[in-house]
């Protein structure tokens, strides 16, 4: 298998995303607090053999490359996160299509209830391979504390 992890960064959280490439599935997503994220991500390292993390060049991206980098973790990869939040709310709708009289309003009106920081991760994720990956039911949006 090959395995990428995407990184949302931010100012207090970072959106996170594991995905396998040769299933075109992801694996586990949510959102972990700035101080912690690296602990998932090193986590991940260690189960999986990752070929590559992909971080947003947005908000956060050099403190996020920093604490990546003292874990020993090395083979990252930006990826231009302009619009990518916007994109996000959109890419939420087509995962989780809205239900009854919902669904005949427009989508640039419809709010999505969970957080996108993951939704953003995985666009990043796509923008990066230029591919569309497949979202699972059984995976949740986890908030780790």
């Amino acid at each position: 298998m090959s395995f990428y992890i995407s990184v949302d960064p931010g100012n207090k959280k970072c959106g996170l995303l594991l995905a396998d490439i040769k299933s075109g599935k992801v694996i586990e997503a949510g959102i972990a607090p700035l101080n912690k994220f690296s602990d998932f991500v090193a986590s991940w390292n260690e189960k999986y053999s990752i070929n590559k993390i992909i971080i947003g060049d947005g908000t956060n991206c050099t403190k996020i490359e920093n604490k990546l980098k003292q874990k020993k973790i090395l083979n990252l990869n930006y990826v231009n996160e302009t619009g990518s939040t916007l994109r996000a709310r959109f890419r939420y709708w087509e995962i989780w299509p809205p239900n009854y009289f919902i669904r005949w309003l427009p989508q640039e009106i419809l709010f999505p209830p969970e957080n996108l920081d993951a939704i953003v991760a995985l666009i990043l994720l796509e923008d990066f391979l230029n591919f569309t990956f497949i979202w699972p039911e059984k995976v949740d949006i986890k908030t780790w504390p």
